[in-house]
């Protein structure tokens, strides 16, 4: 009856993440001397795929939390609004108020997101592992993998 187009739907969905760029690099070119070798920059394999795996999982947990994370702030604004217009329907200054009583749990909960992702990017963050990163990233585009 109707002829519908697909491909858009079954094609599989693939984004390359730091990690699998990273993992790419280092697996087709592991018997290449000129490749930078972790131990070169103070970190063994084990140290630097651990690192990999964190800063993975901290870049998936932000992601979900900027997908997710406007949902339940809009669900918690409209939260005051729609109980104190229920219960004070001819009350403008309540309604108003309520805004303002559905915004500041907004601005704190937002304020505490940008704190907590902060502060887990702080503890995670090693130099040599970032100085190693970057390395691999530019052998990687000077030798065009």
């Amino acid at each position: 009856m109707f002829n519908i187009d697909r491909s858009y739907i079954d094609a599989p969905q693939f984004e390359e993440t730091l990690q699998s760029r990273l993992i790419t690099i280092r697996s087709k070119n592991k018997d290449n001397p000129t490749l930078p070798k972790p131990e070169q920059f103070g970190l063994s394999d084990e140290d630097f795929e651990d690192y990999i795996d964190r800063k993975e999982d901290l870049t998936d947990w932000q992601k979900d939390m900027k997908r997710r994370g406007p949902l339940w702030l809009v669900i918690i604004f409209c939260i005051p609004p729609v109980l104190i217009t229920w219960q004070h329907p001819d009350d403008d200054t309540l309604f108003w108020l309520s805004f303002v009583a559905g915004l500041v749990p907004c601005l704190i909960i937002w304020l505490l997101y940008k704190l907590i992702a902060r502060q887990r990017e702080r503890r995670l963050y090693d130099e040599r592992a970032e100085r190693y990163i970057e390395a691999l990233q530019q052998w990687a585009e000077k030798n065009k993998q």
